[in-house]
């Protein structure tokens, strides 16, 4: 589902742009991903191109937005009708009827009682039995980080079955509810530092190297003799350990970011963090048999019991990040540059 919001937001840039269609193999470069990967996905929604023209940009995005707004209304609860909650009831208010934010919840008096772009808002308190109420299974979380927790269980105790939140905290729900992180303070920083590396950003990429390529460069010229376990790493980035294994204390000197195997074979070792949404079997073989000593699953994915079982005989230490590959590596090289002294 991650990958066909980001095909949506990349097929909308091309429309944008004029562009009447795109090939698997142009997209896959704009998303990151193999051709392979975008045509099996595009197989799943049942949309298929044309091996001559490709993709015709218009009717792909209408294929995946009627596939991810569903056949059914989805009704969603907005929790926190602050500054960042009202501009998205004005998104949602423009949106299709399928979803659509049906309920808002504040602790403010003032907007308790009234309507906001169309959509009640509720007092807090109100919250478990309105959702239930009316059976809404999505819930935004858009409050401070202190009061996101107790927000994600009285969803989670409403019945809601997926969470999108704005806050970096990383919430404990039962494994079946789904949870989608989007930390818009990481993002910021790294755009804040690409900002003031612009110089060196152009030079790497005058190299051939990417963006991601050179927060990686940057990330391993701190590891090497920062002396950081893997233990160590985990709780400066508030990633949980799931597998603490025989590699907990193993000292870091290199990360590796990415989903593509090959180039893990090539690139790691056995002082290296692989950070991944690869959450399969396969990825924890291929560690072990690189002697990878940890992996950091991203996105909040908790791994499966297979993948945990494997972990623990293999003695690979597991862990997972609340964000996004990019992220998680953003705040892997924010909190390297605070430690750093001088």
């Amino acid at each position: 589902m991650g990958r066909l919001s980001l095909y949506k937001r990349l097929l909308e840039s091309l429309r944008a742009a004029g562009a009447p269609s795109v090939y698997s193999h142009q997209l896959a470069d704009l998303a990151g991903v193999s051709a392979t990967v975008v045509r099996r996905d595009f197989m799943v929604i049942g949309y298929t191109g044309s091996p001559n023209r490709g993709y015709e940009v218009e009717t792909c995005l209408a294929s995946i937005k009627r596939f991810l707004a569903g056949a059914s209304r989805q009704e969603i609860a907005l929790v926190g009708v602050g500054r960042l909650g009202k501009a998205l009831l004005a998104h949602f208010s423009e949106l299709p009827p399928l979803l659509q934010i049906t309920a808002g919840f504040d602790t403010d008096p003032e907007i308790c009682g009234t309507s906001i772009d169309g959509c009640p808002i509720h007092s807090v308190s109100e919250l478990r039995q309105t959702v239930a109420a009316r059976g809404i299974r999505v819930g935004i979380i858009a409050v401070p980080p202190v009061a996101a927790q107790d927000v994600a269980i009285a969803l989670v105790e409403a019945g809601v079955l997926s969470i999108v939140t704005f806050s970096a905290t990383a919430l404990q729900v039962p494994e079946q509810v789904f949870v989608e992180y989007l930390d818009i303070t990481s993002a910021l920083e790294s755009a804040a530092y690409f900002a003031q590396e612009g110089l060196a950003k152009a030079a790497a990429e005058e190299a051939g190297e990417t963006a991601a390529d050179l927060v990686i460069r940057e990330i391993d010229s701190h590891l090497d003799g920062a002396g950081l376990s893997l233990e160590d790493l985990a709780g400066r980035i508030g990633a949980r350990i799931i597998v603490s294994g025989e590699q907990c204390t193993t000292t870091v000197d290199k990360i590796y970011a990415g989903d593509r195997v090959s180039d893990l074979l090539q690139e790691a070792s056995d002082r290296t963090l692989l950070v991944t949404k690869l959450a399969n079997l396969q990825i924890v073989r291929v560690a072990e048999l690189i002697d990878v000593p940890g992996i950091c699953f991203v996105d909040g994915t908790n791994p499966s019991p297979e993948i945990v079982d494997m972990a623990q005989n293999n003695g690979t230490l597991l862990m997972v990040s609340p964000l996004g590959i990019f992220e998680t590596c953003g705040r892997i090289f924010q909190n390297l540059c605070d430690q750093k002294p001088g």
